[in-house]
Order: C-alpha cells, then structure tokens, then sequence
C-alpha cells in the first residue's frame, strides 16, 4: 500500500490573514488523542517593521482561550520561497515569545513544533498568537498534527 501522509497525519487550516499589524490569533486545535503538533506560519514579502511580530504558543482549557504561555521549538527556511535553500532549515531553537526579525522571515516559512506533553494539566487547545508590533504582513498557519491512533480523517478539532 502507498503512504499516503493525509490518511496518517491530520493537516488542519489555521489562519489566513491579510495583515496582521493589529494582532491576530490563529484558530485553537483540540489536541485530544494527538501526539504532537507542527505548524507551518508562512510569511509573505508584504512582511514590514523593524522588529517584527512577537509569536506566542498558548494551551487552553476551551477553544479560543490563551490561559499559559507555552515554551516551544522552533526553525525557519534558510531562503526565500522559490530560491535555493528555502527547504534547508536553521537549526532547531526554543522560545516562549518569539520575537520575528522581519527582514529574516520576509517570504519565508518558519516551523513551530510541540509535543502534547508540554500542554499544561487540564488544558486542551493550542492557539498561537501574532502579536501587533509588526507594521504590516500577510500569513497563514497550517497545523499537521499527530494522532495517537491512524484515523486523521476523523472529527474535527477546531470545533
């Protein structure tokens, strides 16, 4: 049988946003029942500031709400999409905010990892959170999640 990544992993759209200066939350994900959780921010060349957005990764009791601050890992592309070496990536860092330089992420993808282990007592749902601080940028955020047991097309776990 063909390895079909989609029937083994569950890949979930988060965020779509067509400027994030003011600040924008992804959409939470259930971690009930996954191991893991990667998410894929892609940033575009309408990226701007001096500094760049603060990225946070949040677990939660409820869908939506951002109740601890979690320290995750984290790696971004070594090139612009479509040059060479977009695919080449830094090495693995951790961060609990992680503050973006833009002229770095300017087109490129950065990865978030985080093992459900890190998820505090209680809590189910993860949430990122772009903070406001970069003057303007558009992103999306894909979440590929790793279920304890290979049924991905099952429910839904953004609610």
């Amino acid at each position: 049988m063909k390895h079909i990544l989609s029937q083994e992993l569950k890949i979930v759209p988060l965020l779509v946003s067509a400027d994030i200066n003011a600040g924008v939350d992804s959409d939470s994900v259930d971690m009930q029942g996954m191991k893991s959780a990667t998410f894929l921010c892609q940033f575009f060349a309408t990226l701007a500031g001096a500094a760049g957005c603060i990225i946070k990764l949040y677990s939660g009791v409820t869908h939506g709400a951002k109740t601890t601050a979690l320290t995750f890992n984290y790696k971004y592309g070594g090139a612009v999409v479509k040059s060479a070496s977009a695919d080449v990536f830094s090495a693995v860092a951790t961060s609990a905010a992680l503050q973006i330089a833009t002229a770095t992420l300017a087109s490129r993808l950065l990865i978030i990892e985080a093992n459900a282990d890190i998820i505090a007592d209680g809590h189910r749902y993860l949430t990122i959170e772009i903070g406001a601080e970069a003057d303007a940028g558009e992103l999306a955020i894909v979440a590929i999640l790793d279920p304890m047991f290979k049924d991905a097309s099952g429910d839904s776990v953004i609610d």
